[in-house]
Parts: structure tokens; C-alpha cells; sequence
């Protein structure tokens, strides 16, 4: 897993659980146990900081379990080669399809495969084999417990945010229901839940809906509550904004009855705001949509972030795990780059779990380990990647075998060295994927030792095991490839993704100050260049017999150069020094449309997609914003206009007809 990176508490504390559950597995497990119970642990420990605002506790939940079937199935076909191979070729095969849903869940199936393959390393006796699953399961849950007990700060700080947003939200409606001459809304904890929630990130970075949702809705809540005080005045009108002051007020008590009170005031919402009529009605319509998403994050249900979200009376795991299967039936199509990579992995770990067994090579299980951390779904930087982690992985290898060949340490020396490379993991995590690659073999070698039967240490067997891997893990690309029309839709949405990269790095410069601007613009254009000259030479050596496919590739270049050209004029009307535009009010709308305009977090089946609606809304509150706050100097004229150019430019490629595996 690629954790986000926590805060020093939080991350010994996790450290800690890591260690207590491998000393406990060295006392009184089975043979074997410590390495994977302190691996479970590490992954659930990786899993637990991944950056998503709610439901991290069940997510940790869902990591034991799939741990502890893993280490079942390892620790009870070990001691039958053949059967060990068919079963870790299936696991792997069918881990490999939570790539669907992303890189992290993506990551989770891997680190599953790489438990269940370390299970050989010492195989317990069978009637021992439950008892090394139930430590494995013990020691991800660990991990929960922390998590639920000491949140990291961060966490309590969103969590304290948005409690103090919507509470200032409720008090302000209730000052405008009581008298509006000089109202207006306290901006300040908008700010500060902004902050909370976005203070790590970069210009471009990518966040799911449901995350922008925590920070986004109250402001949206807020501009619309300008709306209406800017309107008529009724009764009706107030017994509305009364009530949605309730709704919010409840939504803003954690505590267990806040669900119920939640539920119970937008019941009575509903009730009065139907009564609004006239122009009043059109705001309190969308206080009312976004009232109810607010509503439905808050109750756990799994809804999208749109104006239409409705409450779905369904909790959110069910949900949400229904979801995840849905999206990888999805991809059991022939030209899927998931089941693509699912076959490669399969085929990989079977050939190198048989050369393993039957060539009997020393440190073998290092040889399907290495497949499953070198090998992706990225078809658009297959191999540079796949060196890169491999090349890291070597690094890491060759550091700890050193440590190991000069100390030869005791196992409980060993076991301290393995939790000091999962602390360097989660200091690398932002370093990029060789870095991380080098920490997490160097901490898999000396976890590996633990269980060790006491050979002395090698440096040259784990090195060539670990080529032997990286070398499958190309062939199976070389191998079992992609398509030519999968590889032209990675280099397409590459091509997207670095414009819009770039696009988003120019509007920020507009509100923001962005350091060292010459050298991030130039850096964003060259990712732009560099991605559309790969796209180009894709496109290049196809065979453009289908007429299909010929106008999908003149229409997208087309609207891919208007997308450009917005993106030049941008830039040439960027203000130099301080952004002109310093209307906070304005400058939330400008972010909110760069984070829709950036989209979704890329996955294996594509490298950026947008929500049209949601791009078009965020196009359309950006000129009302204008027109609001009174940004009519020229650069804001030109931000305002280009950033609805973009949109129909996004819009136009989203509708344009493209051949099958090309979208």
C-alpha cells in the first residue's frame, strides 16, 4: 500500500502494534507466524492512512479478512508444490481485479498475494496452519484498534473542522431568518475546513468526490445562502431556512443519537420546503439537494457527489463492497488492461513459483514476490516502471542482506530491523514508487529472516532470485501485451491528464501564489509535450483502417488543441507577482473548479476521468462567482471565459463517438 504520510504519533503507534504482534508470534506462534502476522500488520497499518474522511476502521476490517484467508491458503497448500502453485497462480489472478477500483485497493490485492507467497518461508505443521491465519488476522486488527482509538491528528482536526463549519453554517441561517440587513456568511471556519482537508496537497492533485464533498458542500451551502438573502423574503421562506439550520445543527453532533436527530430534521426539512413558491423557490430547491447529500454522507450512505444525490436507506459497506464487485465484473471483457494484467500476473507467478519448486532456487520465494512488486496495470510506462521497481527493489535487498551478512543478528534483531524499514516505507511514501520499492524489500528481507530455519544470511541468492522475478514479470508484458487500441486509450487519457495538469497549474496562478511559477509551468508543459508526442507515436504505428477510428482520432486532436489553446491564452494573461483576484469568496469557486476539472484519482482502466455535470456546474458557479464578487478586471475576464472554454472542450471529447477500448 502507498500510505499517505501520518503524522510521527500515529505512525509509531502503528509501528508499535507492528512489533508487539511479531514478538508475540515469535513466542508462542507457529513456525512461520511472526513473518506474516507482522506483515498483515504492516499492510493494515499501510491501509489505515490512506486519506479517505470516513470508513477507515471497516476498510481495515476488509484488509484482516483478506489477510487472513491469504495466509490460510499459504500456510495450507506449502507443503503440496503443485497445489501451492495453482492456488497462489488464483489468488494472485483474481487480487490482481481489485486494480478496478483503484490503485489502492489495487495495492491491498498485491500485498495479499505477497503474505500469501510469504507463508511458504516456513510452513507450519497443518493443524497449526488456522493458528498462523488467526494471528495474521490479529495483527491487521491491531491496527484497527489503534486507528479507532488514537486517530492521527489530522483526522481529528477534518473531524473537528467540519463540525465547526456546519455549526457556523446553522447560526448563520439563523441570523438571516432573524435579520438580514448586513448579513453575510463567517467565511472563517469555510477556510479553515478547506485547510484541513487540502493543506498536503498540490495544485493538481486528484481527490474522489466523496473526499471534496466534506469541504465543498458547506461552501456551496454558503454561497447558496447568499442567494437567498439577496432575494424575497416569506414566512415559508423562513420556516425553510429554520429548519435547515436544524438539519445542520444535527449534522454537526458526532454523537450516536446525531444520526438519528439527522435523519429526524431532514424529514421536517422536507416537510416545509415544498411550500416555498414563487422565486424563492429555485434556491431553497438547491439548498434542498445540497442539504440532502450533506444528509447522506453524514448517515454512511453510499451516494455520489452530485446536485441530484438522493438518500439511499442502505449502510455504506454493503454499498459500497456491491459497488466494487460491480466495477470488476465490468472489466471481464477481453481488451480490459485489468484482466490483462490479471492474466500476466497469474501466468508470471505460476512460472515462477514452478522454477522456485522444481529448480529449487535458494530464497526462491523471493522470485513470485518480486513479480508482485514490480508488476502493474500501466500500460502507458510499462517497462521504464517495471525496471524502476525493480531496480529499487534490488537496492533494498542488497542494503539489508548486507546488514544481515555483517551483524547475523538474532531473529528478534531481525524482527526490530524489519519495523524500522516499514518506518522508512512511510517516510519514502511521498519520495515516488523507487524509493518506496527499495523500503519495502528491504523491510520484506528482514521480516522474511525471522522465520528463517537459521541458514546463514545471503546476499547473491536473494539478488538473483529477485532478477530471475523482475525478468518475468517484463516477459509476461512482452508476452501477453495490450492491444493496440487499449495502449491508444492509456496514451490518450496520459495526453488529457497532463493538459489538464497544466491547465490546472495556470488557473491557480490566478488566486494563488504559486512558488517558483516559471519552473512549475515550464515542468507541467513538458509532461503535456512529452505525453502527446507518446500519444502520437502510438496512434502513428497503428493500421488506421477503420473509418471509425480515424474520425475519433480527428475529433480528438481537434478538441485536444482547443484544449491547448485555452491553456496558452491562460498563461499569457496570468498576472505576474501577487494574483489580482483576491476575493477569498472567489477564489473557493476558481479551487473547487480546478479539483472538478482535475477529476477523479487515475486507475488501471483510466488515466483521468471527469464528471461532465459536475465540471459544467462548477463552469457555471465560476461565472455567477464573477458576476457576484465583482470580478470584471481583464485577467478575471479572461479566467472566467477560458475556464468555460475548457469545459465544452472536455465536454466535446467526453461525447465524442470512439471505438471500443478507446474511451
Amino acid at each position: 500500500m502507498r500510505p499517505a504520510l501520518p503524522d510521527l504519533a500515529a505512525a509509531l503507534r502503528s509501528l508499535v502494534a507492528v512489533a508487539a504482534i511479531t514478538a508475540i508470534a515469535m513466542q508462542w506462534g507457529p513456525p512461520g507466524s511472526a513473518t506474516t502476522a507482522g506483515g498483515a500488520a504492516a499492510i493494515a497499518g499501510a491501509c489505515a492512512f490512506q486519506d479517505s474522511p470516513r470508513s477507515r476502521v471497516p476498510l481495515v476490517y476488509l484488509a484482516s479478512a483478506l489477510a487472513g484467508v491469504a495466509v490460510l491458503l499459504g500456510a495450507l497448500t506449502a507443503s503440496v508444490p503443485v497445489l501451492f502453485v495453482v492456488v497462489a497462480a488464483a489468488w494472485c489472478a483474481g487480487a490482481a481485479m481489485l486494480w478496478a477500483n483503484g490503485p489502492n485497493t489495487g495495492l491491498l490485492g498485491a500485498a495479499s498475494g505477497a503474505l500469501l507467497v510469504g507463508a511458504q518461508v516456513a510452513p507450519p505443521a497443518l493443524t497449526a496452519a488456522p493458528w498462523t491465519a488467526a494471528l495474521a488476522v490479529a495483527g491487521a486488527l491491531t491496527q484497527a484498534a489503534v486507528i479507532a482509538i488514537w486517530p492521527p491528528q489530522r483526522w481529528r482536526d477534518q473531524r473537528d473542522a467540519v463540525v465547526t463549519a456546519y455549526r457556523s453554517l446553522a447560526t448563520d441561517t439563523r441570523r438571516l431568518v432573524e435579520d438580514r440587513d448586513g448579513w453575510r456568511v463567517d467565511t472563517e471556519p469555510l477556510v479553515a475546513l478547506r485547510e484541513a482537508f487540502t493543506r498536503t496537497t498540490r495544485p493538481t492533485s486528484r481527490r474522489p468526490a466523496d473526499y471534496r464533498g466534506w469541504y465543498a458542500l458547506p461552501e456551496r451551502i454558503a454561497a447558496t445562502l447568499t442567494d437567498i438573502a439577496s432575494g424575497s423574503r416569506s414566512d415559508a421562506l423562513d420556516r425553510a431556512l429554520e429548519e435547515a439550520a436544524d438539519t445542520m445543527m444535527a449534522v454537526a453532533d458526532t454523537s450516536r443519537s446525531g444520526r438519528v436527530r439527522t435523519d429526524v430534521a431532514i424529514t421536517r426539512f422536507d416537510s416545509v420546503v415544498d411550500d416555498v413558491e414563487g422565486p424563492e423557490s429555485g434556491p431553497v430547491q438547491r439548498l434542498s439537494a445540497l442539504l440532502h447529500e450533506v444528509v447522506a454522507m453524514r448517515l454512511g450512505d453510499f451516494v455520489p457527489s452530485t446536485p441530484d444525490a438522493v438518500r439511499l436507506r442502505r449502510s455504506e459497506l454493503p454499498s459500497s463492497v456491491r459497488a466494487a464487485i460491480e466495477t470488476v465484473r465490468g472489466h471481464l471483457r477481453q481488451r480490459s488492461p485489468v484482466l490483462r494484467h490479471s492474466a500476466r500476473l497469474a501466468a508470471a507467478i505460476v512460472a515462477g513459483c514452478a522454477i522456485e519448486h522444481l529448480a529449487h532456487v535458494p530464497y526462491g520465494y523471493w522470485i513470485p514476490l518480486t513479480v508482485l512488486l514490480v508488476l502493474r496495470p500501466e500500460t502507458a510506462h510499462t517497462y521504464t516502471r517495471c525496471v524502476g521497481r525493480l531496480a529499487g527493489s534490488l537496492v533494498g535487498i542488497v542494503a539489508a542482506s548486507t546488514v544481515l551478512i555483517l551483524l547475523d543478528p538474532p531473529t528478534w534483531v531481525s524482527a526490530a530491523f524489519a519495523v524500522v524499514g516499514i518506518a522508512s516505507a512511510y517516510l519514502v511514501s511521498g519520495l515516488g514508487f523507487i524509493a518506496m520499492s527499495s523500503a519495502v524489500a528491504a523491510a520484506a528481507v528482514f521480516l522474511l529472516e525471522v522465520s528463517r530455519d537459521g541458514a546463514p544470511p545471503s546476499m547473491t541468492d536473494p539478488v538473483l532470485a529477485t532478477l530471475i522475478g523482475g525478468g518475468l514479470a517484463v516477459v509476461s508484458h512482452v508476452v501477453l501485451p495490450d492491444d493496440q487500441l487499449t495502449r491508444l486509450a492509456q496514451r490518450a487519457g496520459e495526453l488529457l491528464k497532463t493538459e489538464i495538469d497544466y491547465a490546472a497549474t495556470v488557473i491557480k496562478g490566478y488566486v494563488h501564489v504559486i512558488e517558483h511559477p516559471a519552473d512549475a509551468l515550464s515542468a507541467a508543459w513538458q509532461r503535456a509535450y512529452r505525453a502527446r508526442a507518446a500519444f502520437e507515436a502510438t496512434s502513428g504505428a497503428m493500421r488506421m483502417e477503420a473509418p471509425e477510428l480515424r474520425h475519433w482520432l480527428r475529433s480528438y486532436r481537434t478538441a485536444v488543441n482547443s484544449l491547448t489553446a485555452s491553456c496558452a491564452t491562460l498563461e499569457a494573461n496570468l498576472p505576474q507577482g501577487q494574483p489580482t483576484i483576491e476575493d477569498r469568496q472567489f477564489a473557493v469557486t476558481v479551487d473547487e473548479y480546478v479539483e472538478a476539472l482535475c477529476g477523479d484519482p487515475p486507475t488501471a482502466a483510466s488515466p483521468w476521468t471527469v464528471d461532465s455535470a459536475e465540471l459544467e456546474a462548477a463552469a457555471q458557479r465560476l461565472r455567477e462567482a464573477a458576476a457576484r464578487y465583482g470580478a470584471d478586471d481583464g485577467s478575471s475576464r479572461v479566467l472566467v471565459a477560458e475556464a468555460s472554454a475548457i469545459a465544452r472542450h472536455l465536454n466535446a471529447i467526453e461525447v465524442i463517438p470512439a471505438p471500443s477500448a478507446a474511451r
